[in-house]
């Protein structure tokens, strides 16, 4: 009778590897892309936040820049406009006047208002 272990080496095999650094080593890269996709997963997130960060102040940016040209058309509208100068000392203008050179008559403004006045009170 043969015992088992003598069958069980042949001669053509060696010693067997040990399988505890194997493990180690599939343990240790597991461990090691756990913690990259950790460490990239982070900065996904932070990049999130600054992101939303961002859009937040282009909106009030967005807000402020509306609320800037509000005032402007505000401004720029002709009641704005005419106090501004009433404020600034300016006096509004008066109608233009026009001289026919043909027949030498005075058109417009003062001079037509009078020339008017004068022919009614004849």
């Amino acid at each position: 009778m043969r015992r088992r272990d003598d069958t069980s080496k042949g001669a053509g095999t060696g010693p067997k590897a040990p399988r505890m650094p194997f493990v180690l080593l599939i343990l240790g890269l597991l461990g090691g892309a756990l913690v990259s996709l950790l460490a990239l997963r982070t900065v996904l997130i932070e990049d999130a936040f600054a992101i939303s960060r961002l859009e937040q102040q282009n909106s009030e940016l967005s807000n402020q820049e509306e609320k800037l040209r509000e005032r402007v058309v505000e401004l720029e509208s002709a009641g704005s406009l005419a106090s501004s100068a009433e404020e600034l000392g300016m006096e509004q203008g008066e109608a233009p006047v026009f001289i026919n050179l043909e027949t030498g008559e005075v058109i417009g403004g003062k001079a037509s208002r009078n020339d008017g006045a004068a022919d009614a009170g004849e």
